[in-house]
């Protein structure tokens, strides 16, 4: 037959099968198709749960019409279902996948977003570029770094832009860079670190000489005499500014 049963679905019989029906439908109308099959399969979901098992169904059909969106809020929905899809993904270290899904957001999204859902939109480019990096994509990353930079509303929000970049080879690195209010050269990922340091208020300097590097690690030793450093160990940080700093300190070490 032209249709099997495969569990409670049906399938077709042969990827030919399949793609001769496909071709009866009029190209024009394929988008809409796409785009009412992937709302009826997330209407017809009951949770959370039940959207977290189909995402990747539905986004893949719900991209597919996505020229049929009509009107800003279909378009924010999808442009958020991506992003589920694309974190699911990257929980699973399937990082091609995610991309991908990242940039169906990204291509969703209009100029007006960034200020309109600019969390939404600096979470897409983040994240894109993140996946992009585990892919090895380091133009894109460059790009894509630099666009987050140019959009950034303030410094805070361009950190996860240079631990991005301090990742990074220096051979991908561009030329030049806006860290702050200034625009450098940078021949390296550590410059880019211990600028953007400097500029968090922990200043380092790059020519230490082993006899200051034992005196600071005297000088931290003295500090902890008679501390329980099991307790200063439990301790969390909550302090955004701190917690940037120290993603930085690690990742250009």
């Amino acid at each position: 037959g032209l249709i099997q049963k495969n569990g409670p679905n049906y399938d077709f019989a042969h990827d030919q099968i399949e793609s001769a029906a496909y071709s009866l439908i009029p190209e024009e109308q394929r988008s809409s198709w796409h785009f009412e099959i992937g709302k009826k399969i997330l209407n017809s979901c009951d949770s959370k749960e039940d959207i977290e098992r189909l995402i990747f169904l539905i986004a893949d059909q719900l991209n597919r019409g996505k020229l049929s969106i009509t009107d800003d809020a279909e378009r924010i929905s999808l442009v958020e279902l991506n992003y589920r899809a694309a974190k699911k993904a990257i929980s699973s270290s399937m990082f091609s996948n995610a991309s991908h899904y990242l940039k169906e957001g990204i291509s969703i999204l209009e100029e007006k977003h960034c200020e309109t859902h600019h969390e939404l939109w600096m979470s897409l480019y983040v994240s894109y570029a993140e996946t992009e990096y585990c892919n090895g994509n380091f133009e894109i990353v460059r790009d894509t770094v630099s666009s987050i930079i140019a959009h950034a509303k303030n410094f805070s929000e361009k950190i996860p832009a240079y631990n991005i970049l301090c990742n990074c080879d220096s051979m991908v690195l561009p030329r030049t860079l806006n860290v702050g209010s200034g625009r450098r050269k940078y021949n390296n990922a550590a410059q880019i670190g211990l600028d953007v340091l400097r500029q968090l208020g922990e200043h380092f300097c790059t020519n230490q000489s082993t006899v200051s590097v034992m005196a600071e690690f005297f000088k931290t030793k003295f500090l902890l005499l008679g501390k329980d450093v099991d307790i200063l160990m439990l301790k969390v940080i909550n302090d955004k500014h701190m917690l940037a700093t120290m993603d930085l300190l690690e990742t250009t070490s």
